[in-house]
């Protein structure tokens, strides 16, 4: 429901929007991007960003923020029949790296550039990898890879080499307490400032768990209230 939409919506990734913002601005588009960092941080939000940043109908300097265009509504539903988005976890196998290679063999049909989002990147087998290599080391000029990751250590040093690297960082307590607050104030929710200070403590930096413990303390207090 609160998933950021553009850049400024991404908490604590200030160095990383900026940087990837310009190289679009620029037209320095890398052949692939690779963001890596802990759970919950926002990998595969930014990818989508990334995603909508390169073929929004409006251009990078007028992403669409409330009135999506409808590239960016079929991006932030995935159902965008060029932004393709694949488990790596699900899909581990040469076999199903040929299929993307296979595919991205055709052209864009309704935007600038055929995207493939892959997720958990290191799941995917040593063959797989080395299937994925020749077409990251010489892309079409309308191919882009987004790899997101926990584990950058597994992804072989071939295919991170290849890749603009993002580390995205733990969001800091103090953002990430405005952030839930700011939530909780949409949601009517009655949750003290104490109980919000332990949200974030326990989730060390990671947003989707700060989310979903306050989800579950909302809740609660719902059930108290009935």
């Amino acid at each position: 429901k609160y998933r950021p939409q553009t850049f400024e919506d991404l908490i604590g990734q200030e160095v990383v929007s900026k940087t990837i913002t310009n190289s679009i601005k620029t037209n320095k588009i890398p052949n692939a991007y690779l963001f890596t960092g802990i759970r919950g941080i926002g990998k595969t939000t930014t990818a989508r960003i990334v995603a909508k940043s390169l073929n929004c109908l409006n251009g990078i300097e007028n992403l669409c923020k409330d009135n999506l265009c409808e590239n960016c509504d079929a991006i932030a539903n995935s159902s965008h029949i060029d932004v393709l988005e694949m488990d790596a976890a699900s899909k581990t196998g040469v076999d199903d790296v040929r299929d993307l290679i296979e595919f991205s063999r055709y052209g864009p049909t309704s935007s600038k550039f055929k995207i493939f989002i892959i997720d958990e990147v290191h799941m995917l087998s040593k063959q797989a990898f080395n299937a994925l290599l020749k077409t990251l080391e010489e892309p079409p000029e309308y191919l882009k890879f987004i790899f997101a990751t926990t584990e950058i250590k597994k992804i072989p040093i071939t295919v991170v080499s290849r890749c603009q690297r993002f580390d995205l960082s733990r969001i800091r307590s103090k953002e990430l307490l405005e952030f839930i607050k700011k939530i909780k104030d949409k949601e009517n929710g009655k949750v003290s400032d104490d109980a919000l200070k332990l949200i974030v403590k326990i989730s060390e930096g990671s947003v989707r768990d700060s989310l979903s413990l306050l989800d579950r303390a909302l809740l609660s207090l719902k059930d108290d209230e009935e």
